[in-house]
Order: structure tokens, then sequence, then C-alpha cells
């Protein structure tokens, strides 16, 4: 994953640092470096949306900064309302949503001075080719717009949500069965305004890509299923917001994840 900060760095150091990180951020080894005091699966609480404070997965670490995702489903928002069957994240309804409605109302000011504008292009070895000869270009497309708030990629799902100890080459997540590790669960907000929830109370909920030869973008189904969605206007998905943020020794880091399930 390619980040591009803008945090008093000189042209001169952002060379010498994406040198060093071997590509800024697409090796994972490069967690191994940051001076961040936490792993990889811890949670921490950072703003707050409808009144309650958001709890946030720790993703990946590099040097000073985290990726964070939201535990739960913050909302129920459409990905895009133009009537459009395909639409890139970059000209989503949901992409300006996020850096602008939610970004505002869930961050303090001082808040907001931590969280560091990216971009991604994603992990080729997390992709399919759309050619029988393999190489590019790739069927699922990568989020390349730089943004404060984002919606992961299906590649960076799969790298951060992989269920394989042990992978090999290739993407992880057949769309034929279900994986615990990508289940959702809505906040109390969130639930009154999704329009389907699956019987165990746990909600889809949008990725940021779209196809490189097909309508739809991604989606992780309430079963956890990686699928395709058409209807771009569905409030049947959940909002988990990801973000990059300068660590702060007073960020709150909770010892144990609330839980949503079966209340309302």
């Amino acid at each position: 994953m390619k980040r591009k900060l803008q945090k008093c760095l000189t042209i001169l150091g952002m060379i010498g640092l994406c040198i060093g990180l071997s590509g800024c951020g697409n090796d994972k080894d490069t967690a191994a470096k940051s001076t961040v005091p936490l792993e990889c699966g811890q949670h921490i609480l950072y703003g707050s949306y409808q009144g309650e404070a958001i709890e946030w997965r720790v993703l990946d670490k590099q040097g000073d900064e985290v990726l964070l995702i939201s535990e739960y489903g913050l909302d129920a928002q459409p990905f895009d309302t133009n009537g459009k069957k395909r639409v890139l994240w970059e000209n989503s309804t949901i992409r300006k949503w996020l850096n602008d409605d939610f970004y505002n109302s869930a961050f303090t000011e001082d808040e907001k001075e931590n969280i560091v504008s990216s971009f991604s292009e994603g992990f080729e070895k997390k992709n399919d080719s759309s050619r029988l000869e393999g190489g590019k270009p790739y069927y699922h497309l990568e989020r390349e717009a730089e943004d404060k708030m984002f919606l992961l990629s299906y590649t960076e799902m799969c790298e951060y949500f992989d269920p394989d100890p042990n992978p090999k080459e290739g993407s992880y997540f057949d769309f034929q069965y279900g994986y615990d590790e990508v289940l959702c669960y809505p906040t109390k907000y969130a639930k009154q305004q999704l329009y389907m929830l699956n019987v165990k109370d746990t909600c889809g909920w949008w990725l940021a890509d779209c196809f490189y030869d097909s309508d739809g973008v991604g989606v992780i189904s309430g079963y956890g299923q990686a699928q395709r969605e058409i209807l771009l206007n569905s409030s049947r998905y959940a909002v988990r917001p990801a973000m990059w943020v300068t660590w702060q020794s007073d960020m709150q880091v909770i010892e144990e994840s609330r839980s949503y399930n079966n209340k309302g």
C-alpha cells in the first residue's frame, strides 16, 4: 500500500522513506520498524459518532502511524446515489460522505490533526488477473484517490483479514464460503438505519472497489462472503470507515471489545 503523507516532510525525506519501506507499505514486515506501542488486532477508542465513542481495530502500523478500521458498522449509507451501475471510488457519493459529513461529525479539530491523508495501490498478490495469461489489468480495481477517510479495497481486506495462517499466492476469500474473520455487527444507531440484517444480527459492509469488466462494487455479506453488489443505492450495507492516524500516547486503548450482538 502506498501512502502520501502531508505532515512536514521534505521531498527528499519522502523519497528516502518510500525506499526504506519497500514501496511505502506493501511489505507487512515494515510493522516491525514501527514506534507505535500497539499490535495489530488491538482496539482503541477515537472520535465519536451519533453519541457513542468509535471503536477501531488496528490493521497495520508504520513509523508513528497506524491503520485503523471501525470495529462495527457505524451507519447505513448507499455507495452511490447517482443511479449508475458502475461507479469508481473516486466518484462515489460515499467517499464524499465519509470525508465531509462523517469526518466533520465524528472528530474534534484536535483529533482531525492526527488523521493522515493517504492513497493506496492495494496488494497485487491478492488480486486476480482479468486475462488468461495473467498480470495487469487486474479484476479488482483499487482506491487510488487521496483521502482522510476511506473504505478498504478487496485486496486490502484480503491482506488484513486473511483467515489462512499460511497463505499462498493469490486471493483467499472464496465467494462460495463465509468467513468469521470478516463478520461485522452494527452499532445500535446503524442497526436502526439498515434495511436488512442476517439472522445473527450481523450486517453486510461496503468495500471501496469496483471491477475491471463488470458493474457493481465489492461487499462483504452479513454471512462473511465476499460478493458483488449492483444496487449501489442500497441501504443494506453498513459503513466501516478506515483511516491512517499518527499515534498519540493519550489515545485510549481498550482491552475488551464492546458487543452489539442482539442489542438494539
